[in-house]
């Protein structure tokens, strides 16, 4: 029995320009900081033997601190460095940011990607990518998920072209690293009948899978009918998607159980 089709209901954000538009300009930013300083911090960042290489909490604070600094000052907003070093100090204790506005958390989370992003860079000139990752850890638990590079969880699939392979996409460093075609990435099922693949005529390209035993999500995007340059935005963008899968999830799963 193939895996079900069925469609999402979604409400769109009108405010979804204004915030492509402020996302743009904090790339902008971040790619200019990874011309500019890049390489200087490429020779301080050091891959461990084994996965996650380079987790979050291991990358150089000072980097972060540096290019958060930028992002702030383009945003009109001075904290002291001593400040933002505190602030750093919490969120590698906790990976908390509550305490900060919302403006504030974007903007930190977008300098830790852009360091994160260094370390992918150097993963896949290293070969990283040729390494074979375990799917499952010791104790059973599913790890096709965890980036292998920052350690990172990510929920968002691409089928690449032409042949369709999958492959999990990282949205904080942006490592892609292959994952089985066919099952659930949370639990491990691989029974293909208990995967629901929902769709929004909004999105078209992106399937929302939804595992009927676990009742987990992933975003599904199909790189052979959409062209994405950001994947990132991608998911940003879409995330009408994934609250549509949370509802479908509570309301069509727990009917099973």
């Amino acid at each position: 029995m193939a895996a079900k089709k069925g469609k999402l209901d979604v409400t769109e954000d009108e405010t979804i320009e204004q915030a492509f538009q402020k996302y743009q300009l904090l790339k902008q930013i971040v790619d200019q900081w990874q011309q500019e300083r890049g390489p200087d911090w490429r020779n301080v960042l050091s891959l461990t033997e084994k996965p996650p290489y380079l987790p979050v909490r291991d990358l150089p604070v000072k980097a972060i601190i540096e290019l958060w600094k930028r992002l702030n000052i383009a945003a009109k907003v001075e904290i002291p460095d001593s400040d933002l070093s505190e602030i750093m100090a919490q969120f590698n204790k906790d990976q908390n940011t509550a305490d900060l506005d919302a403006e504030m958390s974007t903007r930190l989370h977008m300098a830790i990607r852009g360091v994160a992003q260094l370390a992918c860079e150097m993963a896949n000139q290293k070969g990283v990518t040729a390494h074979k990752f375990r799917q499952t850890a010791p104790d059973g638990a599913n790890t096709g998920m965890r980036c292998p590079v920052c350690g990172e969880v990510s929920i968002l699939a691409v089928l690449t072209s032409p042949e369709g392979k999958r492959v999990m996409h990282c949205t904080l460093c942006g490592f892609e690293w292959p994952v089985k075609r066919v099952g659930c990435l949370h639990c491990g099922s691989e029974d293909a009948k208990q995967q629901i693949y929902l769709q929004n005529e909004s999105f078209p390209g992106i399937e929302m899978v939804v595992c009927r035993l676990c009742g987990q999500y992933c975003k599904e995007i199909n790189a052979r009918e959409l062209s994405v340059q950001d994947y990132v935005w991608e998911d940003l963008r879409t995330l009408p998607l994934n609250y549509a899968a949370e509802l479908w999830s509570k309301e069509h799963v727990k009917k099973l159980h």
